[in-house]
């Protein structure tokens, strides 16, 4: 079933208030939320609601967009027909949203063969051509009758669906296993990874694509890796890295190498993080900018502890850069 709830502005805020108002207490509190790394989605507040409201949330590696296929591919689906309505200020883009969200409501789905109002409600809502050409006809089935057609006719819709969605789901895994190529790595392994954040003034097209080396320091799944470079740690897609073959190699991989060989944990911080100020952490509160990945004291861009415990924003001194907390 498809909601779409038009929000102002991306704020944790707002995000929070629309899952709490116009979700929750509609349909309940799911067992768990699955969303993309969004600054709002990641954010204190949003996680203290689902903490408060005990919501398992997970999210998806960065840049993998393929890992919510199902939520990007709705997405995508409303953002064309939106285009076509949507007058040339694109200011009314958010009037015509509740009709939409009906049509798709309302149209067959690929893969169950059936539209997501016959799944949810047990049956198809009636629209302006059905009251033309169907009108309604008096019947004395009982409600208890009805009741009990309806639970029949949910639980048979429900049925049907999976045995589709399950062939559904071999034939898209076969193809995927076909054109997939899996990069197989274990930690030690020196790797670069595909580097996506743009900086204010510098032309992405000139940039260098990757970021590295950096190393492997943990298997977290078949797919999905934890990449160390030297100031910052990554969750990544094995999609979005490439083995590093370089025959020099910076010192501080070559200790990390040898460290992960004893046992030791190279994501212990060892005071080798530096401010923009030259100075280490020395225990102080430090943040990092989401795009260039350079480390900050909190007095350093007028960030306290305290401040950080809400939804602050801060400007990377080097990229310019917005960053939320």
């Amino acid at each position: 079933m498809v909601e779409i709830i038009p929000l102002p502005s991306q704020t944790a805020e707002e995000t929070a208030k629309a899952a709490v108002n116009e979700f929750f207490t509609r349909f309940g509190c799911p067992f768990s939320i699955h969303s993309d790394q969004g600054r709002n989605f990641e954010s204190n507040l949003f996680k203290s609601v689902c903490k408060t409201l005990q919501i398992s949330n997970t999210r998806t590696t960065a840049y993998q967009p393929s890992a919510n296929g199902q939520v990007e591919r709705y997405n995508r689906t409303l953002m064309d027909i939106v285009r076509c309505f949507v007058n040339k200020s694109q200011k009314d883009w958010d009037e015509y949203l509740p009709q939409l969200a009906s049509a798709i409501r309302s149209s067959d789905n690929r893969m169950t063969g059936m539209t997501p109002n016959k799944m949810m409600l047990g049956r198809e809502v009636n629209m302006p051509i059905d009251l033309v050409f169907r009108p309604p006809t008096e019947s004395d089935e009982s409600e208890e009758a009805y009741v009990s057609r309806l639970i029949a006719e949910i639980r048979q819709a429900h049925e049907i669906a999976r045995q589709k969605l399950k062939t559904s789901q071999e034939y898209m895994k076969r193809d995927y296993d076909i054109k997939m190529r899996k990069n197989e790595y274990v930690p030690g392994d020196l790797v670069y990874i595909i580097d996506t954040a743009s900086v204010k003034g510098r032309s992405k097209k000139l940039d260098p694509p990757w970021k590295g080396p950096g190393i492997i320091v943990e298997k977290i799944t078949s797919y999905v890796y934890r990449v160390k470079l030297e100031k910052s740690v990554f969750v990544i897609n094995h999609d979005r890295m490439k083995k590093c073959n370089d025959r020099n190699i910076p010192a501080w991989l070559k200790r990390a190498q040898n460290q992960l060989r004893d046992g030791e944990n190279i994501l212990v911080d060892n005071g080798d993080i530096y401010c923009i100020c030259r100075k280490g952490d020395q225990g102080a509160f430090m943040i990092q900018c989401d795009l260039c990945d350079d480390w900050y004291h909190g007095t350093c861009v007028n960030v306290t502890p305290e401040v950080a415990e809400t939804f602050a924003t801060y400007h990377c001194p080097k990229c310019q850069t917005p960053n939320d907390i």
